[in-house]
């Protein structure tokens, strides 16, 4: 008949829309992202890292849902920068809150039944086998970010707890990815896997005139900065100890708070005793940490233990003489343009830093400002961090195919 006719082109063209539609879904797989605190990004590296990253996948087609933390993402984010956002309540304490909501957030995975999920640090990777149990033809990625066992602020019981998460981390995933060439040996050494290599981006930096940051009463060029998480490992008494070691021409900005680490920030306020020109901003943020930045004569970090650090990207990208302990990440990064080091804790050879810091010329900072901006425009961006990321999401949906 007339009728049956008909039907059968509009099965068939059915079926074909069905199967391209399979095809296209598989180019542009359901990503779920956990193992982190969620975006929109405030303070912290990984969240910065995954905001930048999957709202340019998101702008590409790409189905994206990053899990984030009741206390860090305000209520009725739902979408952010094309991203689905999924707010999950956790345990907030120190040793309970990734695991939990990491946990809270696979058994949401279970049902809605991504293609991919993707795990950020360490401990969290102590739930994929969860992952492989009972979604077993579901592509498990894992990016390292740095070696969580390794950060101070843990006990012994804690840190070998995340070492065995690490281990699992190693073992498990079917992607491996590492923000540095140091990681990347770490986990060729230790456990010989080959995990792909994609380090972090930055985006090109507004300069940004004094506003909102007068109210810390800072004059432009005429203070040194630090920009992170108050936490043992980034040795910040460091830089109180050589900054208070001698009368300074400009002051010290340390931007920055407590992450579970509230008897180290009571420490470090301590060593800073009176000292006005030492200045405790807390957490800053958009604008404002901008002006920051822009504003500042150089950066330091003293840290002993770090992945990739972004703080320092970003202060490159401002154009910012940077002084940076002797690590193999801030010797990636700073490889080929001009900076000063000094040996990890050794507090009379920061000194000895800031005192060349305080002696250089305006047009010293300015030629510096100009090399560094194209030096991590040439090296890092965050559009081809997108663009690795998207070749292994693929290259993992044709396995699945």
């Amino acid at each position: 008949s007339d009728i049956t006719q008909s039907a059968i082109p509009f099965a068939l063209s059915l079926y074909l829309e069905s199967f391209v539609a399979s095809k296209s879904s598989k180019r542009t797989p359901h990503v779920a992202v956990t193992g982190f605190r969620g975006i929109p990004a405030t303070w912290g590296g990984i969240e910065r890292q995954c905001e930048e990253t999957y709202a340019r996948l998101a702008s590409r087609g790409y189905q994206i849902t990053v899990y984030a933390r009741s206390h860090y993402v305000p209520g009725g984010v739902r979408f952010h920068r094309g991203v689905e956002v999924k707010r999950l309540w956790t345990l907030n304490t120190k040793y309970t809150e990734a695991i939990f909501h990491t946990f809270l957030s696979i058994l949401h995975i279970l049902l809605i039944r991504p293609d991919i999920v993707h795990l950020y640090s360490q401990g969290p990777c102590l739930l994929i086998p969860l992952l492989r149990l009972f979604m077993p033809r579901v592509k498990v990625f894992f990016t390292c970010v740095g070696l969580d066992w390794r950060r101070k602020k843990w006990p012994s019981w804690a840190s070998r707890i995340i070492r065995l998460g690490e281990f699992f981390s190693a073992r498990l995933p079917h992607f491996h990815i590492v923000v540095s060439r140091d990681l990347q040996d770490y986990y060729r050494d230790h456990y010989g896997v080959n995990p792909y290599y994609i380090p972090n981006g930055v985006v090109s930096a507004e300069q940004i005139p004094f506003r909102e940051a007068l109210r810390f009463q800072l004059q432009p060029k005429a203070y040194f900065l630090f920009v992170g998480r108050l936490v043992p490992e980034k040795r910040v008494e460091d830089l109180i100890e050589a900054f208070l070691s001698r009368p300074r021409r400009n002051r010290l900005v340390i931007v920055g708070d407590s992450a579970g680490t509230g008897d180290y920030v009571e420490r470090l306020k301590a060593i800073a005793g009176d000292a006005s020109s030492v200045v405790f901003a807390g957490y800053q943020y958009g604008r404002s940490l901008g002006e920051l930045y822009s504003n500042s004569r150089a950066f330091i970090t003293p840290s002993e233990l770090e992945g990739m650090p972004l703080t320092l990207l970003e202060a490159l990208s401002h154009g910012l003489v940077c002084v940076a302990s002797e690590i193999p990440p801030h010797r990636e990064i700073l490889q080929g343009i001009m900076h000063l080091s000094f040996p990890v804790g050794c507090v009379d050879a920061l000194s000895r830093c800031l005192d060349e810091l305080d002696g250089m010329e305006p047009a010293q900072l300015d030629d510096h400002g100009r090399k560094a901006r194209r030096h991590v425009a040439d090296r890092f961006s965050w559009d081809l961090v997108a663009d690795r990321l998207e070749d292994l999401y693929i290259l993992s949906v044709r396995k699945i195919s």
